[in-house]
């Protein structure tokens, strides 16, 4: 039976850009250079064995495609956070991990010619593929402008603080940077504080797009935060008349998703998958979600999260129909266009073919 395709790639240096996060530099080598070509704001899923146990996670690429050199993974150490905890120290240089090639649909795709404002919304890790973004626009798109709200808890934690400084620096026609912080009561013992305060809300987002106003025919708009965030600037980005086409997200926390746990499935449904170029039957057991079935039975079904968030399980269906328990990786337009989420999709009918990307 074919294999998921995973790739050994080796650790060429460790760095720590904050106290709690650390950053893989990746090796790839020239034979791989191809399948290894990506997006600014595509992410890498790496697979881990700790303990015994198979562990996988998804870390957005934060490098550019328009520069040379490694590709740089970081990430924000949890204190119960089983992977995070083992990169930070268990890994040194010279191992090697496993990852699948670059894949994820929150992407810019910058191009020489077009005259754009970027409207960027990050908060704490939710920066790493933003910081693709922004250094890739700058790079490749210099008639663009990037406007960036960026929330952390405190000055301690902001990731590529001093990068992000020097690219104000070095562009200041074309880049504009808003930082703002959480937490209450705020050091200030060395130097004052020059951003805003607080989360980033509806009210703070509206403040933010007030002090440069956009054109929603030349402007698209980036999130990606906790879930709560998300959705705060979504729904202002909405009042304010801006379509979901425009509107990009991405999730990197399960947090407070909603699931419908009320959903039943078809009893034995069969579903057919198609991986790869490769056709896989499975009979569904009760309340089996279609990636468990196709897990159960050894099929290379691609997937990571298995909350609903990242969109690595993500298929077409073909015929039949599914319910999902949430859809938060989906956007509208994707959902319309029979696109579903394996970990969370329940069959409905005896019967269900679906494809994989």
């Amino acid at each position: 039976m074919m294999e998921e395709q995973f790739y050994t790639l080796k650790i060429v240096g460790i760095e720590k850009p904050i106290k709690k996060a650390t950053t893989l530099c990746l090796e790839i080598p020239e034979e791989l250079k191809n399948e290894f070509d990506f997006l600014p704001g595509q992410h890498l899923n790496f697979r881990f064995i700790i303990d015994g146990k198979e562990e996988r996670r998804q870390y957005s690429l934060h490098n550019s495609p328009y520069e040379k050199g490694e590709y740089q993974v970081t990430v924000k150490i949890h204190h119960q956070g089983v992977v995070s905890n083992y990169i930070a120290g268990q890994l040194e240089v010279g191992d090697t991990v496993e990852v699948m090639k670059p894949m994820g649909d929150f992407v810019v795709r910058p191009s020489k010619d077009a005259d754009k404002n970027y409207y960027l919304f990050a908060a704490g890790s939710g920066i790493t593929p933003i910081f693709s973004m922004v250094k890739s626009i700058l790079q490749a798109e210099p008639l663009s402008r990037v406007y960036l709200l960026y929330g952390n808890r405190n000055e301690a934690d902001i990731l590529f603080y001093d990068e992000l400084s020097q690219w104000q620096v070095t562009y200041p026609d074309h880049l504009k940077i808003t930082h703002t912080l959480s937490t209450r009561f705020l050091d200030l013992s060395t130097s004052p504080w020059k951003g805003k305060r607080g989360r980033i809300d509806e009210d703070l987002v509206e403040e933010f797009l007030t002090e440069d106003p956009f054109v929603v025919e030349k402007s698209e708009f980036y999130i990606c935060g906790p879930n709560e965030m998300n959705q705060n600037v979504r729904n202002l980005l909405h009042e304010m008349g801006i379509p979901d086409k425009l509107i990009h997200f991405e999730y990197f926390s399960a947090g407070s998703v909603e699931y419908d746990e009320s959903l039943t499935s078809e009893e034995n449904a069969e579903v057919c998958a198609t991986i790869r170029n490769q056709d896989y039957l499975v009979r569904l057991k009760q309340e089996e979600t279609i990636l468990q079935g196709l897990k159960r039975t050894g099929a290379p079904v691609p997937f990571s999260c298995q909350n609903g968030i990242c969109g690595t399980c993500k298929a077409r269906l073909l015929e039949g129909e599914v319910k999902m328990r949430s859809s938060m990786a989906l956007r509208a337009e994707e959902i319309e266009d029979k696109a579903i989420l394996t970990c969370q999709s329940l069959a409905q009918t005896p019967h269900v073919k679906i494809e994989f990307e």
